[in-house]
């Protein structure tokens, strides 16, 4: 496990690095509202072919070609460009992302942003890191004094999108401000980094959620599902926060709607 961590950071390092050296070239809407680059296939082949070169027994998930196949035994959890349309409309919002998962226990994630020259690496128990710098968010940052921020609203998921838009509108008090970023690994990271207090996620594949999910918690993050319960990969109306009190504003606040 130690060899495939180590490898993949740097292999995300090369496949975003590839990324930044191709012209954008939109392929098709795969929905409405969600494009499909010819880059988002060279990436994950890219990264799909280094894995199993190296790690020929190794289980791959992959946004693009490999979506269906379920985690077993060692999996690689693959999104070649998490904010893809962000990527094709020319901002900087976006990032190579993986993460690796020991049967259905995310033990490790990387995500690069090619633009920025960052790597946010981590590992279960062990921290978050920015390049070699620990990643700690404040937890006594109250929710009046940060940035929530809100992933792409989506019609047919567990909340109904008038709900969702409710839910923000009934919270425009509680936070300082409200951020929609575009890219959930732009998301997760700046929790980690401590530029927001909390994320309510409408996003809900696994290479979305795994890889900002376990930087966030690592990074002293804290999560659960809208309704209160416990998340689990695949579901929507994930909120995570930099402490209990934050999360709970957002819960309690989901809950008289």
């Amino acid at each position: 496990m130690k060899e495939l961590i180590s490898y993949l950071k740097s292999l995300i390092v090369e496949a975003g690095e590839l990324l930044l050296s191709q012209t954008v070239s939109v392929s098709k809407h795969k929905t409405a509202n969600d494009l499909l680059t010819e880059n988002d296939l060279l990436i994950e082949r890219f990264l799909i072919d280094g894995v199993k070169g190296k790690f020929p027994s190794v289980n791959i998930v992959s946004e693009e070609t490999a979506a269906d196949n379920a985690l077993q035994s060692v999996s690689v959890v693959i999104d070649p460009i998490d904010g893809t349309c962000n990527y094709a409309v020319g901002t900087d919002r976006f990032g190579v992302q993986a993460a690796i998962f020991d049967g259905e226990e995310c033990v490790a994630s990387m995500l690069y942003f090619p633009v920025q020259k960052e790597l946010v690496t981590a590992e279960k128990g062990k921290g978050a890191f920015l390049g070699e710098k620990r990643l700690a968010v404040d937890t006594a940052k109250r929710s009046g004094d940060g940035v929530l921020l809100i992933s792409d609203y989506y019609s047919g998921q567990d909340v109904p999108m008038e709900k969702q838009f409710a839910l923000v509108q009934a919270l425009q008090t509680t936070f300082l401000k409200t951020r929609h970023l575009g890219a959930a690994c732009v998301d997760f990271v700046s929790l980690a980094r401590g530029q927001a207090v909390a994320y309510i996620c409408h996003y809900h594949h696994i290479w979305d959620i795994a890889p900002g999910l376990l930087a966030a918690t690592e990074s002293g993050c804290v999560y659960a599902h809208l309704s209160g319960g416990e998340y689990r990969y695949g579901e929507p109306a994930l909120v995570v926060a930099n402490s209990e009190e934050t999360l709970k504003k957002i819960l309690k606040t989901y809950e008289k709607l």
